[in-house]
């Protein structure tokens, strides 16, 4: 993998940000990709005084993009075409989630929902999958979550979005079988992360001490993208 190049999504924080600074530990190109200019600079720069290499910024590309939106999605992947050449790991992390019943949630925070968390990871996949079957290679991890096995009360346009992004990647598993690309998901238990502190902050004030640190996810996303042998196309890993 050294050399190669990933996309990390919502990678201006939490999950994504830990993601991208284990890559460039590894070796890789990363893409920085979120709505926030400011958040992408920021990991940018925390992974260049990391690496403290010449010419570590060459190996870093941000982007400011909404996944949930097809055009800049494309320019994402063609100007990481452009810089890197190819594309071979994608870790589609953008996600929200709004804590509301289901008869409070409006159609904007469902479709918001929605948009982000599934549909933009159908639209990033979709957009580098041409690159990664020509080359015959890829990785594809997809941050789903335990409420993508389970439904809770008060998130159901989350649970919802997150059930849709495993059955995205068993699906998606049989389509790219041929092509030596592989598909997983990963199944956090609850993150303590800044988007459930503000989320829910009497929630996180109580419990952040049991969740996971975002660390740790991303330590376990790392393992499956360099693990062949432990970790097959299609599976939907647990972690907490």
């Amino acid at each position: 993998m050294t050399h190669k190049t990933a996309i990390v999504t919502g990678s201006g924080r939490g999950i994504g940000k830990e993601t991208a600074i284990l890559l460039s530990k590894k070796g890789l190109n990363v893409v920085l990709c979120c709505r926030t200019q400011r958040e992408i600079d920021s990991t940018a720069k925390e992974i260049k005084e990391i690496i403290n290499t010449e010419g570590a910024e060459d190996r870093i590309l941000c982007i400011r993009c909404d996944v949930s939106i097809s055009s800049q999605v494309d320019y994402l992947i063609k100007s990481t075409i452009e810089k890197f050449k190819n594309i071979n790991v994608l870790i589609n992390n953008a996600g929200i989630v709004y804590i509301k019943t289901l008869v409070n949630t409006s159609e904007e925070e469902w479709d918001n929902t929605i948009n982000t968390n599934l549909k933009g990871a159908f639209l990033c996949t979709k957009a580098v999958l041409p690159s990664m079957i020509e080359n015959k290679s890829g990785v594809i991890i997809n941050v789903s979550s335990g409420a993508g096995k389970t439904g809770f009360p008060d998130i159901a346009a989350y649970c919802a979005s997150k059930f849709g992004m495993i059955g995205l990647t068993e699906s998606l598993a049989w389509e790219t079988g041929n092509y030596n690309i592989k598909v997983m998901a990963i199944c956090p238990g609850e993150v303590s992360t800044k988007m459930q502190e503000t989320t829910d902050p009497d929630y996180y004030r109580k419990y952040k001490d049991k969740m996971l640190r975002p660390k740790q996810v991303a330590e376990k996303i790392v393992e499956m993208i360099f693990d062949d042998k432990k970790y097959r196309s299609g599976q939907s890993v647990d972690i907490g």
